[in-house]
């Protein structure tokens, strides 16, 4: 085992605090966002969408405060710095479109530069951090593999797009997109391209389990908006229903796979 370092239990709770403080607020709380968030986001579906971001971002923190065995945490620290580099990015670029009046926005940007640097910081080194490779989970199955490199190539196009050209994409997209709100989401398209491409990466099942069930975890809670929020998204349009069924098949697909991981792993 690679022991992961215990200030990393502290990162990740408050990670995870500021994660769900972020997801409620976008949930319940969207009259306070124009007079008191970072910026404003609007409209609903982009809050809602964010606060499903939030959901599963709460539960990547707290796997650092209860994952005891780094080697299960190794796919993580390249997608967090794609995640936390494009909202960084995008606030820095519409910055003048930012709240600095008020005490959220200067913390956005705080917890978006220091989290990042900090986790690097945090990382085992040098011989000890090599370890044994795991060998509990079996290999990665070859279709699982195949859907995260999938997802590599279709969330970091879409999420290319969101970042350089937004205002293509804003036609077809599930609903209108301010730029400032389009470079944002992108993190998380983004993000999940890395993340993905380091799962693929991996020789074991068991390294990448947790990872995976975040990517079930995170599919979710988007496809939960579009009951909550279904009467908002416009299904006559062409880019909702393939907004609506991506989001439905690859979660439900990543689910199936995952079953069929834990039904092959060796007893």
């Amino acid at each position: 085992m690679i022991p992961v370092p215990r200030q990393f239990r502290l990162w990740g709770a408050v990670g995870a605090f500021f994660a769900a403080v972020f997801a409620l607020w976008m949930f319940f709380f969207p009259s306070l966002i124009p007079s008191h968030f970072a910026w404003i986001v609007e409209p609903r579906l982009a809050q809602a969408f964010i606060g499903a971001g939030y959901v599963f971002r709460t539960f990547f923190f707290l796997l650092f405060v209860f994952e005891r065995d780094w080697r299960k945490l190794r796919w993580t620290p390249w997608g967090n710095l794609v995640f936390t580099a494009t909202l960084l990015l995008a606030t820095i670029w519409h910055a003048e479109e930012v709240n600095w009046r008020f005490l959220v926005a200067h913390l956005w940007v705080i917890l978006y530069t220091l989290e990042p640097v900090s986790m690097f910081f945090l990382i085992p080194r040098g011989a000890a951090a090599k370890g044994e490779p795991l060998t509990t989970g079996g290999p990665l199955g070859t279709w699982l593999r195949r859907l995260l490199i999938f997802e590599v190539a279709a969330l970091g196009l879409f999420g290319l797009f969101l970042v350089v050209s937004p205002a293509w994409l804003d036609l077809r997209w599930p609903w209108a997109l301010t730029q400032f709100d389009a470079r944002i989401i992108a993190a998380w398209f983004l993000g999940w391209a890395v993340w993905a491409g380091s799962m693929a990466l991996a020789a074991d099942w068991d390294e990448v389990r947790r990872g995976i069930q975040l990517n079930i975890l995170f599919g979710a809670a988007v496809c939960a908006t579009l009951i909550a929020f279904g009467a908002q998204f416009d299904f006559s349009r062409m880019p909702t229903i393939f907004y609506a069924v991506s989001a439905i098949l690859l979660t439900v697909l990543m689910g199936f796979l995952y079953w069929r991981q834990e039904r092959a792993r060796p007893r």
